[in-house]
């Protein structure tokens, strides 16, 4: 486990004015292991899924990030970063922010995985057109948290100065925060919330934007929330903004959409438990429960042969070391497991069982394990006792 730096703030519509107020500053935890699992996950169901192509993903996204040491903060070959081409860095930026989106929730709300469910909607099937309209805002990842639901967006950005955290919000950021007051006041069921990740020559850091409302105040680790307030921020609404984002015939503002959106697939079961999962805009009219476990099968099938069990379920998948560098600093296995495994513990109980030990995540029937390149590989029965609640 590794830590980023952060800033937590809150924002709201004022009248023709976006208020946005630091409430609290800190070390962020982040497991690289969760990092490159949450990538790894975000497949177009309508599309031919492959295990070599996650797997080389998987080593391109850990050869630029570094996690040295438990604890430490992490790290990016910025070099090598500033050295590559603008795809290869939208795609690092893009894959750190979609990780940090998820650990922001982990670490800030005490979201799990195993407990509620996530999705995410980069592409939407068919049968939520009509949810969220086609063009405009619409969530990147959506949150089941004990106050609610909370929708989140995910943004990466490579900051140049050697200041890795900019002391005033950059116009690009102005512009997303007004439209997301906006929004997050016309969509109360499922405010959204932001992540916006800096990569530069002295490591990561995110600023992390939250709704402000009661709902998620008490939700809070009260380790992110000043005693008095913070720096401040005030813009202006711009005229062609103000009047909020209205939502498709037919929804209510205060309405619950409970039954569409838990229908969601994942490789979970039931529905409501699902992991991080894209779906296609053309997705068939199939089953979306199917349509997930044919995802998980499909790599399961294309995965090696690795002539090994996690709790008795055979598994596929190989090591590779995240060398497409230069010397490779980690090992990644990317794993499938053959059915799916008994219930995982949480994510904090997980966590402190592999302190000290490796960087491991389970979601479904997805196993990613980081390891020093150094180190041996952890043996089965180890992952076994981090990883399920039945250990």
């Amino acid at each position: 486990m590794n830590t980023v730096q952060a800033r937590v703030w809150q924002f709201r519509a004022q009248g023709p004015m976006v208020a946005v107020t630091e409430v609290g500053q800190g070390d962020l935890p982040v497991g690289l292991a969760r990092l490159i699992h949450i990538n790894a996950l975000a497949c177009d169901l309508n599309r031919v899924l492959d295990y070599r192509t996650k797997q080389l993903e998987v080593r391109l996204l850990a050869s630029y990030l570094d996690a040295p040491g438990t604890g430490g903060p992490l790290q990016v070959d910025h070099r090598a970063f500033v050295a590559s081409s603008r795809h290869i860095r939208g795609f690092v930026t893009e894959s750190s922010g979609m990780g940090m989106l998820t650990a922001a929730s982990e670490a800030l709300f005490a979201w799990d995985s195993t407990a509620h469910g996530l999705h995410s909607f980069d592409a939407l099937p068919g049968r939520m057109l009509t949810d969220y309209r086609a063009v405009g805002i619409r969530p990147d990842l959506l949150f089941h948290l004990p106050g609610g639901r909370i929708a989140g967006e995910a943004r990466g950005r490579h900051r140049r100065p050697k200041t890795l955290l900019p002391k005033e919000p950059l116009a690009e950021q102005k512009s997303r925060l007004q439209e997301l007051a906006l929004w997050s006041a016309s969509h109360r069921d499922h405010a959204y919330f932001m992540s916006w990740v800096w990569i530069g020559r002295s490591g990561v850091a995110v600023d992390i934007f939250l709704p402000q409302d009661g709902r998620w105040d008490g939700a809070l680790d009260p380790r992110w929330r000043r005693h008095s307030e913070g720096r401040q921020w005030h813009f202006p609404v711009r005229e062609q903004q103000r009047r909020p984002p209205a939502r498709p015939p037919g929804q209510e503002p205060n309405g619950d959409p409970g039954t569409l959106l838990d229908s969601l697939p994942g490789m979970h079961t039931p529905p409501a438990t699902g992991p991080l999962q894209a779906v296609s805009r053309a997705q068939p009219a199939s089953d979306p429960q199917e349509q997930a476990a044919h995802m998980a099968q499909q790599l399961y099938e294309t995965a090696p042969e690795a002539d090994a069990e996690l709790a008795g379920i055979p598994v596929r998948g190989t090591w590779v070391l995240a060398d497409a560098l230069g010397s490779a600093r980690h090992e990644v296995l990317l794993a499938v497991l053959g059915e799916q495994p008994p219930r995982q513990v949480g994510v904090r109980e997980r966590l402190a069982r592999a302190e000290g030990r490796f960087d491991a995540c389970l979601d479904g029937r997805l196993l990613t394990v980081v390891r020093s390149a150094a180190a041996p590989p952890p043996r089965w029965q180890d992952l076994e006792e981090v990883l399920l609640s039945s250990a």
